[in-house]
């Protein structure tokens, strides 16, 4: 069995995800910002789930949760780089640097937790970074810091590809739409969500299981001929 790393994993689709992989037999070790809901998951997590309360916007956090857990999981098999946040809408010529966070947490944090995980990571480790549909859908201006932000987790995921040779798998999704507490806040609550979602092509949208499945197989072994790729995982929401 193996060692994974899933941030966000309090809710939506890091939480999905987390409960699959030890669900599967693996170990995961859950970063998100929740203490309660995270202590309740390790409770829950069959003694395989190790949370960590891990605060992405701030750097110092991160290197303190890869100082203190080098010596308990020394190998690392695979990351789902998954917390994201949306910030807060702004038309794109008022975007100011009160939106740094947006990319502190959804790109530098990544990209930070790959730097300090390489040494740790085995063997055909799987690194699998949620972006989004961004660049295959006109998305809304408002949100022009999260697009640019997951744009650019693309271009990362790519690059550490191309620099480890196969040594370590880099492979990205681009969800569509999700029934998730984040995304109904964007759409201003769950009745909106769930309205906007009648035109998606199937009715409604993906449950976050249904993203996890395909995240614990980009993380396993049976993708083991997958990388450097960008997997939209949308139900034909980008069709139409």
């Amino acid at each position: 069995m193996k060692t994974y790393l899933v941030t966000g994993a309090t809710s939506g689709i890091g939480e999905a995800t987390a409960l699959q992989l030890i669900q599967e037999g693996h170990t995961v070790l859950a970063l998100g910002r929740n203490e309660t809901k995270g202590r309740d998951l390790e409770t829950n997590g069959h003694g395989r789930l190790f949370f960590f309360q891990v605060d992405l916007a701030v750097p110092s956090e991160i290197e303190r949760f890869f100082e203190t857990t080098k010596e308990d999981f020394p190998t690392i098999d695979g990351i789902f780089n998954n917390a994201g946040t949306f910030g807060k809408p702004v038309a794109p010529e008022r975007v100011t640097d009160q939106q740094t966070e947006v990319f502190q947490v959804n790109y530098h944090a990544p990209e930070q937790i790959i730097q300090r995980a390489a040494k740790r990571l085995s063997r055909g480790a799987s690194i699998v970074n949620n972006s989004a549909i961004v660049g295959h859908v006109k998305f809304p201006a408002m949100l022009l810091p999260y697009a640019s932000s997951k744009s650019a987790l693309l271009t990362l995921t790519k690059t550490y590809a191309a620099r480890f040779h196969g040594k370590y798998r880099f492979n990205a999704i681009c969800p569509g739409p999700v029934d998730t507490k984040l995304s109904h806040s964007l759409y201003g609550g769950k009745e909106k969500f769930d309205l906007a979602m009648k035109h998606h092509l199937r009715g409604h949208a993906a449950h976050p299981s249904e993203i996890a499945e395909v995240v614990c197989f980009l993380l396993s072994d049976k993708a083991s001929y997958i990388n450097g790729q960008t997997l939209i995982v949308d139900g034909g929401y980008t069709l139409t």
